[in-house]
């Protein structure tokens, strides 16, 4: 919404709206940039400051640890076995010993190795005697042999935080056979009672905590003494220092989700940490004031610089307005095109001298558009809508004379070969030649345009019968037929002409284009290089063609289409040994449609490719089923179109239809047609040859009628040969079938292959197919294609025959 709003804007407002983002952008960002380094450096400053204090005060409360814990190895020191078993001289020991009650506020007491306390520096109700071996300070000291810190711990005494500190009692071999134990309560004014009155400003603080035992020791909060760390992932800072031991300073919401910037040092003694924190607010409220201010300032700059630029822009802009609005005039039609008086000599200047050029140019333009809106940019011929013009013109004339007027619709033969042989480059020079030959076959009053491609059409007006287009049809096959030279080759080619005729195949130009375009496409299938006149059956085959495409395209997904299976029998057995899977379509409306009339349809649109997809996958599924339902192996044969080699990939629906219906591949075998193998040799050759590997077998179908050729048998390394059908059905009465059915039985047995004689329908068929040695038959003689079922039943009757007699 907002680029529509700007693109509505006047050059003049945008421009202004452009100039003043850009600075009032860069003023912006270089204020959020001095507050930014600001900031920073404020952050610096108090971390350095907040390192300093923590560092302090962390050194601090080391050193009282560290004093008492080397009073207590003193201690520790002086005590010998001997003692140990002496309580009495044990605690004179002790008594002697001068340590302040600020140390140790309850004295130190001393316990042998089986944990019962056998003396005490100060005497406390109930201590001496007592039993502590289950004590982790005790078992720790005496595990080790080193002096031990417990965990913290509420007092049950003092009701506040107290830790005990140990000092092994060793014997001459150094192992501990005692410990000295001492308390000590944290929160006491020579430890951490100054630390927990300490406060940083309004709302910093500082506490201590133990990351082992996840627990705050002592805290500027008294309630959070003894308390437990917040929970894992409400302050991810604290997360970090407790797990990796982070000391660094750093920002993050504690658990109260409070924005605070911390710092912590680890204590050498115990392990803990001193952490100090403020909030963010009051640490950084300096740098809130000092942006607001320097905010402020931003925002009087930008209403100066917006006040300044609109002053220059206005007077720089004012002859541009004064220009643009002549220029308005002349193309309102308020005063006439001409040339505006230069008289400044700067870009505005040379604006208007480029104006005054587009006036002189404009009525070149105007011309060169108009001949381009109407004419092929490759050939020069007029274009399709210029060429509708003038068929109209001679539709008005051919109305008011009773004349006729011809649409002839041209495509060149090969062309598409030529222009991906040799290039589009020879392809555009080799039309244009075809667009010169053109003229000089046709009047002067006659029209050719280029459609597109290698198409033209020509409009031959005034004549009086369709029989006067005869010498033009002529004059246009024989000169286009004619060698042409481009760019130093010899090309040939040659045209293929639909006729329409007005009024008697159509009253309007659309009508009479697509007929010509109809007949021109009778034109090609009649061998190319002829003409042929519109007439209605081409129109009624055409109507019928496209519903046949268009039903095709449905067919597959509404599951029309069924296999009908034909039987093959080897001769000298009398077996079943395979069996020929045909397409049948089973119409809706059509009924059963035969593949001799929907299959052409399908290659010529591609559809094919789906179809044998299908046909594949079907056939093998169906051979496992049989296969399954306990009948014996059969060779399933498939017929391959040679468009699947050029448009699909053969292999890989083979590979897919073999997959997925597990059959095994010497089950297979793909039935190829000679033309198949002459055009795109190699390509074919490599995709047979990795199918062979797989275990794929090959046949040649229809073999005979084709380019029949030796050595694409050898190449291919083909199974067998299927003898068309037409050489069968006369073998009876016509020698010279006989001769070639004979003649390919015994070429195929010398290299090997077996051969298999389509069409067989009578007994004397058989008998002669016997005598020259064929292999296998096929035909109606023996059945009929037939559903899945129905073949089941022929073959298990088959089945019981054989094993009856």
């Amino acid at each position: 919404m907002m680029a529509t709003y700007f693109t509505q804007l006047s050059f003049k407002a945008r421009l202004l709206l452009i100039v003043l983002s850009m600075v009032v952008a860069g003023l912006w960002l270089l204020a959020v940039r001095v507050a930014s380094v600001m900031q920073d450096e404020l952050e610096q400053m108090l971390a350095a400051q907040m390192s300093a204090t923590v560092n302090y005060v962390t050194t601090d409360l080391d050193s009282k640890i560290q004093l008492r814990q080397d009073m207590m190895a003193e201690m520790a020191d002086g005590i010998t076995p001997a003692m140990l078993a002496a309580p009495a001289r044990l605690a004179t020991y002790l008594q002697q010993k001068t340590v302040p009650r600020g140390i140790f506020p309850t004295g130190v007491y001393v316990a042998n190795a089986q944990g019962v306390i056998v003396a005490e520096q100060i005497t406390l109700k109930g201590r001496l005697g007592g039993d502590i071996k289950g004590s982790s300070y005790f078992m720790q000291t005496m595990k080790t042999g080193k002096p031990w810190i417990s965990e913290p711990r509420l007092g049950q005494v003092a009701d506040k935080p107290i830790v005990f500190m140990t000092a092994p009692v060793r014997d001459a071999t150094g192992r501990a056979v005692g410990v000295l134990s001492a308390a000590m309560y944290p929160s006491d004014s020579n430890l951490f009672g100054q630390l927990e009155a300490t406060k940083l400003g309004k709302t910093g603080y500082f506490f201590v905590m133990s990351p082992q035992d996840k627990l705050i020791v002592s805290a500027s909060d008294q309630k959070r003494v003894m308390q437990p760390l917040p929970a894992q992932g409400l302050n991810t800072l604290l997360d970090r220092r407790v797990a990796e031991g982070y000391e660094g300073p750093g920002v993050s919401f504690n658990s109260l989700g409070i924005e605070t910037f911390t710092v912590s040092r680890g204590m050498k003694t115990t392990g803990w940490f001193v952490l100090a924190g403020v909030t963010t607010a009051e640490a950084f409220a300096p740098v809130a004031t000092l942006k607001r201010q320097i905010y402020f300032a931003a925002l009087l700059l930008t209403v100066v610089m917006v006040l300044v630029l609109r002053h220059i822009l206005g007077r720089q802009w004012a002859p541009i307005e004064e220009t643009g609005m002549r220029i308005r005039r002349m193309t309102e039609g308020k005063e006439p095109f001409a040339p505006i008086p230069i008289v400044r000599q700067d870009e505005i200047g040379a604006l208007v001298d480029d104006f005054n050029q587009l006036i002189v140019w404009r009525k070149v333009a105007e011309h060169q558009m108009e001949y381009l809106a109407h004419h092929d940019t490759l050939t020069g011929l007029p274009n399709r809508a210029l060429v509708q013009d003038r068929f109209e013109q001679a539709r008005a004339y051919a109305d008011r004379a009773a004349y006729k007027v011809a649409l002839l619709f041209l495509d060149l033969d090969s062309f598409k070969t030529i222009n991906d042989s040799l290039g589009h480059t020879v392809g555009d020079a080799l039309l244009r030649q075809i667009a010169m030959r053109l003229a000089e076959c046709v009047r002067d009053s006659d029209t050719i345009s280029r459609q597109g491609g290698d198409e033209f059409l020509i409009v031959l007006p005034a004549l009086q019968s369709p029989d006067d287009t005869a010498p033009v049809l002529a004059k246009l096959l024989e000169r286009l037929r004619q060698p042409i030279l481009v760019e130093g080759h010899e090309l040939s080619t040659s045209v293929s002409i639909g006729i329409a005729i007005y009024p008697d195949d159509g009253a309007d130009f659309d009508t009479l284009l697509k007929k010509s375009d109809t007949a021109m496409y009778r034109a090609k299938d009649a061998g190319r290089n002829t003409y042929r006149y519109f007439d209605e059956q081409m129109n009624v085959e055409a109507v019928e063609h496209l519903a046949l495409r268009n039903d095709l395209r449905r067919a597959l997904e509404r599951g029309e289409f069924v296999l009908h299976y034909q039987p093959q029998i080897d001769l000298a057995s009398g077996q079943v040994v395979g069996t020929e899977a045909l397409i049948r379509w089973n119409h809706p409306d059509r009924g059963l449609v035969p593949p001799g009339r929907f299959i052409p349809v399908a290659e010529e649109s591609g559809l094919i490719i789906p179809i044998s997809e299908w046909v594949m996958g079907e056939a093998c599924r169906q051979a496992m089923r049989w296969r399954q339902a306990g009948l014996p192996d059969l060779l399933m044969a498939v017929n391959l179109s040679a468009v699947q080699f050029r448009r699909g990939d053969v292999e890989q629906t083979v590979v897919n239809a073999l997959g997925a219906s597990g059959l095994n591949p010497q089950h297979l075998e793909l039935e190829l047609t000679e033309s198949t193998l002459i055009h795109e040799t190699e390509s074919v050759l490599a995709t047979v040859q990795r199918l062979k590997q797989q275990g794929v077998r090959f046949s040649i179908d229809d073999f005979g009628t084709g380019y029949s050729s030796l050595s694409y048998l050898k190449r291919f390394a083909i199974d067998k040969l299927k003898i068309d059908q037409s050489f069968i059905r006369d073998l009876a009465v016509d020698s010279d079938d006989a001769a070639i059915v004979r003649a390919i039985i015994q070429m195929a047995h010398s290299l090997g292959l077996k051969t298999l004689a389509e069409g067989v329908e009578t007994a004397d068929m058989l008998a002669r197919l016997r005598v020259f040695g064929c292999d296998e038959v096929q035909g109606y003689h023996f059945a009929r294609p037939m559903p899945a079922a129905q073949f089941e039943l022929y073959l298990r009757d088959k089945l019981s025959g054989a094993l009856s007699a």
